[in-house]
């Protein structure tokens, strides 16, 4: 099985259970992302009878989005990795689709074990006359 998680959005966690054969997801609004996620992470395993041990990868939307939020997804699925010693999987917004079918198509690969946040920063200068 495989967690995706969407923080992307301030107000919204999207969590996502992959399987060969079955896609479930989850929409949860919050005011706090932080005190939420690994709550909500737990809500959805307890609902379908699993744990963690049985996830085996962890697919993350890297953005771009909330600052604090990508943060705060990209943290929690990269601890979450490295503590169960399973791959991390990032994704820009629209990619998960094919990244999933790669996965599934070859699950020894690993991409990578750390995803890292993507942002896109609007400069804007200002120019002072005195």
């Amino acid at each position: 099985m495989i967690l995706g998680i969407d923080t992307a959005k301030r107000e919204k966690i999207y969590l996502t259970l992959y399987s060969q054969k079955v896609e479930k997801s989850w929409e949860f609004e919050t005011e706090n992302q932080t005190n939420d996620i690994l709550i909500a992470i737990k809500g959805i395993l307890d609902n379908e009878k699993m744990t963690l041990k049985d996830l085996r990868a962890i697919l993350i939307n890297q953005g771009p989005g909330s600052f604090t939020g990508t943060r705060i997804g990209v943290t929690v699925a990269n601890t979450l990795g490295w503590s169960l010693n399973i791959p991390v999987y990032g994704y820009q917004e629209g990619q998960q689709a094919k990244i999933v079918a790669k996965i599934f198509k070859n699950p020894q690969s690993q991409f990578s074990k750390l995803a890292l946040p993507y942002y896109i920063y609007n400069l804007q200068f200002t120019i002072f006359n005195y």
